[in-house]
């Protein structure tokens, strides 16, 4: 049986393609071109921001499709590492780890917002959801309970049916 050089030419030139670029150096782009005075005055302009402006600025340029989403949480913790007591940066974050299943993160970033704003019904709300997601429900059913105490009477009807349907399953 006699096999055919063509086929395994193409295998050996392809493996050899993928090696080298396995191996290319990679080397990260240019500054966008911009002259340093103009990357200081943005940086001047973001320093005169307050904590939660910046969350802002980060929050409109991810919905702007301007910043892609891992560099909007970069941003958005860097502000929650300077200023460990603000509370937008932690809630926003808390919101954005509950999106993507961090529960255990959302439930830290959470008592954060809470040791500020111990009334803040829909921190206490999305703390119930992050426990409960990791099966915690006796905190679930706590963090709704005082949720409830403060939220508007239109919200405390769906507080009270999600309560009363975790003391069945509990």
């Amino acid at each position: 049986m006699k096999m055919k050089k063509g086929p395994a030419i193409l295998v050996l030139v392809g493996l050899a393609l993928l090696s080298f670029l396995y191996f290319l150096p990679v080397t990260p782009p240019e500054n966008s071109g911009l002259k340093p005075e103009a990357n200081t005055e943005a940086t001047s302009d973001d320093d005169a921001l307050s904590p939660d402006e910046k969350v802002e600025v980060a929050l409109q340029k991810l919905q702007s499709g301007e910043l892609p989403p891992m560099q909007a949480i970069l941003q958005i913790r860097a502000v929650a590492d300077e200023h460990p007591e603000n509370v937008k940066a932690n809630f926003t974050l808390g919101v954005m780890s509950i999106q993507t299943g961090q529960y255990d993160k959302a439930i830290g970033r959470f008592e954060k917002v809470l040791e500020q704003e111990p009334e803040n019904s829909e921190a206490h709300r999305l703390m119930a959801t992050a426990a409960l997601q990791l099966g915690d429900t006796t905190h679930a059913v706590e963090h709704l309970e005082k949720a409830g105490e403060t939220v508007t009477p239109e919200m405390q009807a769906g507080i009270e049916q999600q309560l009363k349907e975790l003391r069945v399953n509990k």
